[in-house]
């Protein structure tokens, strides 16, 4: 039978750390800096896209000149 009490210590560490006072408000906070944003404008992207410069497959080696 398996020891269901047993709990690892980045589990512990983990516990402690997302059951600290004011924690959930500065994860929302960091998330948001990160993860929430704003609607893409299509149009800048597709602007964006079609400026973009082709380069070779390899761009950090030239063939040499025969």
């Amino acid at each position: 039978m398996k020891n269901r009490k047993y709990e690892s210590e980045a589990m512990l560490f983990l516990r402690t750390l997302l059951n600290k006072p004011g924690s959930h408000e500065e994860r929302m906070k960091l998330r948001s800096t990160w993860w929430d944003k704003e609607a893409i404008d299509q149009e800048e992207q597709q602007t964006y896209h079609e400026s973009e410069v082709k380069h070779d497959s390899y761009v950090y080696f030239s063939y040499p000149k025969h």
